[in-house]
């Protein structure tokens, strides 16, 4: 009876350590027809960031398994990237927001991780219904030097179905296959064994 309780007090936990959208709005629902199309969100004027953001596949590569085809700009230079080309390696993605403070909170743990993987691991944030040149402030200052991808809409999560809100980590096989999935504030730990697990 009392590991049930423990259970239900850590994903109640959880879900409470995330933030919702600033938006009012109920997310839409994503119709059946649509899962496959391929969505573009709105395009950002000019690079906010510094790193540069590396074109995943190409012409005929495999998708990813569990990742829908989305076209989104990078924060930094680099053209947009389709989320469904992040295979042929293990890949966190990580879904955050400046006005987010558990995903301000996680941030520069998340940064020591990618550098320790020693470009081992390729290391994705999704700056999710922000302010761009919000986003690129919190980077410069938490030292993450890994590739930001912009979707305003919070499109890619709508997607996934994931609703409860951010941040969202997920590590992907190098099929593209998720892996792990944490909804609001990830612990080092989880992330050093998920990873471990894949090696």
């Amino acid at each position: 009876m009392s590991t049930s309780r423990g259970v239900a007090a850590f994903a109640a936990a959880a879900l409470m350590s995330a933030c919702a959208a600033p938006s009012a709005q109920a997310p839409r629902p994503v119709s059946e027809g649509s899962a496959g199309a391929a969505y573009a969100g709105p395009e950002l004027k000019a690079p906010v960031f510094d790193v540069r953001c590396a074109r995943a596949g190409g012409a005929g590569a495999a998708a990813a398994k569990d990742l829908p085809s989305l076209r989104l700009d990078c924060l930094g230079p680099g053209g947009p990237v389709d989320t469904a080309t992040l295979v042929g390696g293990v890949t966190v993605v990580n879904f955050w927001a400046s006005w987010c403070g558990p995903c301000r909170h996680e941030m520069p743990m998340l940064a020591e991780v990618a550098a320790d993987s020693g470009g081992a691991v390729r290391f994705i944030g999704i700056d999710t219904q922000d302010q761009p040149k919000a986003a690129a402030e919190l980077l410069r200052s938490t030292g993450v030097r890994f590739e930001q991808l912009y979707d305003p809409e919070g499109e890619l999560l709508r997607r996934l179905r994931i609703v409860q809100g951010l941040p969202v980590t997920l590590v992907l096989d190098r099929e593209g296959a998720i892996a792990l999935r944490s909804i609001g504030e990830i612990d080092e730990t989880t992330l050093r064994d998920g990873l471990e697990a894949l090696r």
